[in-house]
């Protein structure tokens, strides 16, 4: 029995929890996933979770978005702070770019990718964990199916990405 809890920890782990930082999912260790932007109470989360950066994948034209107040706050807290607007549906330049901005990152990096529902954050980091991080497609699209990738359109996106990058 105890063999058997030890066996299935590593898939535990990968499964969606309770994270340190509200309304976020860590997808991989030190790789958070946010629904929405840090608000105060998630700033501090990230303070307290020691993140170093934020990748912020907002849109001009959507609602509330302030990315001068938010990279103001973050670089009060030491983080680093970098927007890249993407659609709903990335092409494969956008998946490139994220891909090479995640490996990119110093050693010991911890990151929150956000964008306002998580959909457009979860989708950029998958084809990271499969491509880069070597997790399986299947086990990648549940973890990001988690942390907010719902819209069929994206869905679709992420997987004709992988195909061309020959990991259907």
């Amino acid at each position: 029995m105890s063999r058997t809890l030890f066996l299935l920890l590593p898939a535990l782990v990968l499964q969606a929890g309770e994270s340190a930082i509200p309304n976020a999912v860590e997808v991989r260790s030190g790789i958070f996933v946010l629904r929405g932007a840090p608000n105060l109470a998630i700033c501090d989360a990230m303070k307290k979770e020691h993140i170093t950066h934020v990748i912020d994948l907002r849109r001009d034209e959507e609602p509330n978005l302030d990315c001068e107040s938010e990279s103001s706050r973050l670089q009060d807290l030491g983080i680093h702070y970098q927007r890249y607007a993407i659609t709903k549906t990335p092409p494969a330049a956008d998946f490139d770019f994220l891909r090479a901005l995640l490996r990119d990152l110093p050693k010991g990096s911890k990151v929150l990718v956000h964008c306002s529902n998580g959909n457009r954050a979860a989708a950029a980091v998958c084809p990271w964990l499969v491509l880069d991080k070597g997790m399986p497609v299947a086990d990648a699209m549940r973890i990001a199916g988690e942390a907010g990738l719902k819209l069929p359109e994206t869905q679709e996106a992420v997987r004709r990405y992988l195909a061309k990058m020959g990991r259907a």
